[in-house]
């Protein structure tokens, strides 16, 4: 009975012992768990290079030591010195922005080159609407003849592309923009306005039409507004085309309270691309465009006057009291209240000429880095912004690209480690 005694008190001692001892063992948090701010080195890293870093990459920790001392954007800056910020997560933006279909389903193109090359130099990105350059690269295979290959086709950035090219260090500024006059030929263009005079934005908006596409989606890629956000049915209807119709089914009223809306501003935006054309040769101009004699599959379709394009003055007799265009001059009907303060121009933007002077006015304007801001944040975030319930959040936003020069690298890597993109 002793013995038995002893046993028990033996063995209850022990399991109290053992208890005791588990009780204080701790979880260890295993070496592969990883911390708090090596998720957001991840993510920042994901969302600036549209890839993922292995586990064993000392990326991370050089990462992780910038954001524990504070130094978000140092850590941003780790991310986009990697080649992948350009060649996926910039390219990819740029081309949703270069086709009509706001698609990233299309080939490489000038516009895309040129918005790689403005990122990477991180020169003043108004020179997107405003600048006489575009980007270019090189290579064994790589096709690059100037009328050939850059200006009536698009094979120069196609082959760029299937060569696999690394653009984040291939592409080379070029001071310049051309039109093809020949097919050997070409000649400076007398009105260069960034990207929206290459050719990938004229062949998605300056074919055939009216040319009012071309404002419409300058509106729409730089501003951030679709047509019917910019409508003003109270605005001047001066400048409207002899196409329009002011009795759309004999009743004035439509025509008064939808039509109007629209045409007002686009119409009176639009004499900026008067001389301007696009057809399977690509980009024509009147002023280097022939109007008559040869080549003629170089011709452009122009009045031999004034150098408008026919197309801007077709179907002259819907309403043949309508504005004629008859020079490159258009007028900003974007003025009245709503618009003025949604737009916040700037400097001299109630008129102006020709498509460079239309891509100062919209460049300039506080609305163009707002959507900056706001494609840029979509892009690496993955998350929509709304333009009303997000306004002060934009404002803000746009304020700092500005304040920081304009510098897109820049703004890619305060987005992308925004709070608000973060979480």
């Amino acid at each position: 009975m002793m013995r038995f005694l002893m046993t028990t008190l033996i063995v209850v001692g022990l399991l109290s012992v053992g208890q005791s001892v588990h009780a204080q063992v701790k979880p260890v948090t295993g070496a592969a768990d990883p911390s708090a701010m090596e998720l957001k080195a991840r993510k920042i890293y994901e969302r600036l290079t549209g890839t993922k870093l292995p586990a064993d990459s000392p990326i991370v920790s050089q990462m992780v030591a910038l954001l524990n001392r504070g130094d978000v954007m140092g850590a941003a800056q780790i991310a986009t010195a990697d080649n992948n910020f350009l060649n996926i997560t910039v390219k990819l933006m740029a081309l949703k922005l270069s086709t009509r279909d706001e698609t990233i389903k299309t080939e490489l193109n000038d516009m895309v080159a040129t918005f790689i090359g403005v990122t990477r130099d991180q020169t003043d990105a108004r020179e997107l609407l405003t600048g006489n350059i575009y980007y270019m690269g090189s290579g064994a295979n790589v096709r690059s003849d100037m009328v050939a290959d850059l200006l009536i086709s698009n094979n120069h950035y196609m082959d760029l592309e299937t060569q696999r090219v690394n653009l984040a260090t291939n592409l080379v500024r070029r001071t310049g923009q051309q039109i093809a006059t020949s097919a050997t030929t070409s000649v400076a263009n007398p009105d260069p306005a960034g990207v929206l005079t290459l050719r990938a934005f004229m062949g998605a908006h300056a074919t055939a039409g009216t040319n009012r596409r071309l404002v419409e989606y300058t509106f729409r890629e730089f501003m951030c507004v679709p047509l019917n956000d910019w409508a003003d049915t109270g605005a001047s209807d001066v400048r409207i085309g002899r196409d329009i119709d002011r009795f759309p089914g004999g009743d004035h009223m439509k025509f008064a309270t939808s039509c109007k809306g629209c045409h007002t501003v686009m119409d009176g935006f639009r004499g900026a691309f008067a001389k301007w054309d696009f057809d399977a040769l690509g980009i024509k101009h009147s002023d280097v465009n022939t109007r008559g004699g040869s080549p003629a599959e170089y011709r452009i379709a122009a009045d031999t006057n004034t150098g408008v394009v026919i197309k801007m003055n077709r179907n002259n007799s819907v309403f043949p009291s309508g504005y004629v265009t008859t020079n490159t001059s258009f007028v900003n009907n974007a003025i009245r209240t709503k618009n003025a303060d949604f737009f916040e121009w700037r400097g001299d933007a109630l008129s102006g000429n020709g498509a460079a002077g239309f891509g100062r006015v919209v460049s300039n304007s506080r609305r163009f880095s707002q959507c900056m801001a706001k494609t840029v944040f979509e892009t690496v975030c993955r998350k929509t912004l709304d333009p009303v319930n997000d306004k002060a959040r934009l404002k803000e936003w746009g304020d700092e690209f500005e304040q920081n020069g304009y510098k897109l690298k820049a703004l890619f890597e305060r987005m992308a480690t925004k709070t608000e993109c973060l979480n």
